[in-house]
């Protein structure tokens, strides 16, 4: 844990070294892209149901087993463990300053078909569909006691445009994209491991088109991530490519050259 720790901040200030502010942009596009909506911070009441929301999770102490199929599992299967609802809500929920990155683009792109894989408290999921609310939302969850939180969360908060899928991402996946003709908008914040992430990556390609975005989490989490990120944004279908460092953006247009770009955020 504190060599992982290490790690991660020695990353953490090579980005900031490495990472370009908006001068050093020249795509039209994503110059418009990273001043209108990755750095403008937008209007604080369009968040303020979600992080009421997330006081609310954060101050309840009442136990959960938990299970995890991704890389809190190490090399098991599965683990099974018992954790309190503010403790899932701090360390598996998006941040606020992401959760309100995330809406900021999608509010930017106006998705009408949505898969989010890793739903956790449901805390990102808010944020999606709230930026979007004539969309329609899949997210997938592995752990039931968790989704039936999120679920509880969703209906709190009146969002109707959510369908939650359960189950194992490995199996799940291929049974959820069959519900989908295409996909204008996907979040990857789920297992947090190289191979399987590779492979949702591969699985979702044929459901996304020139306007689609797609988004993974913690792209320099581990070893592993960073390697997956690197992979997934060299793919010959990956136009744009952003690392925000705990963010990575990608984009498929046909009607630009392709280009990666390490911002700071």
């Amino acid at each position: 844990m504190i060599i992982r720790k290490i790690r991660y901040t020695l990353l953490f200030l090579i980005h900031k070294l490495r990472s370009a502010s908006k001068y050093k942009v020249h795509s039209p596009y994503v110059y418009k892209l990273y001043t209108e909506v990755i750095l403008n911070k937008g209007s604080e009441k369009n968040y303020q149901k979600i992080e009421k929301q997330r006081s609310k999770l954060l101050r309840q102490r009442s136990l959960l087993e938990t299970t995890d199929f991704g890389a809190g599992a190490s090399s098991q299967q599965y683990k099974t463990r018992y954790r309190k609802i503010k403790d899932v809500t701090r360390k598996s929920s998006i941040s606020p300053r992401y959760g309100k990155l995330l809406y900021r683009i999608v509010d930017f792109i106006s998705p009408e078909e949505v898969l989010e894989i890793g739903t956790a408290m449901g805390i990102s999921t808010m944020y999606i569909a709230a930026a979007a609310p004539k969309s329609k939302i899949t997210t997938m969850e592995g752990c039931a006691v968790i989704a039936d939180k999120a679920t509880e969360s969703f209906n709190q908060l009146g969002l109707e445009n959510i369908q939650l899928d359960l189950g194992n991402f490995d199996s799940l996946l291929e049974k959820t994209l069959r519900k989908f003709d295409r996909l204008d908008f996907v979040f990857i914040d789920g297992n947090h491991r190289e191979e399987p992430t590779v492979e949702y990556f591969e699985k979702i390609l044929p459901k996304l088109h020139s306007n689609s975005f797609l988004i993974i989490d913690d792209i320099h989490w581990s070893p592993g991530m960073s390697a997956a990120w690197n992979k997934i944004r060299k793919h010959p279908e990956v136009s744009i490519s952003i690392d925000l460092f705990k963010l990575g953006i990608l984009m498929f247009r046909k009607d630009i050259a392709k280009e990666h770009f390490v911002l700071r955020f």
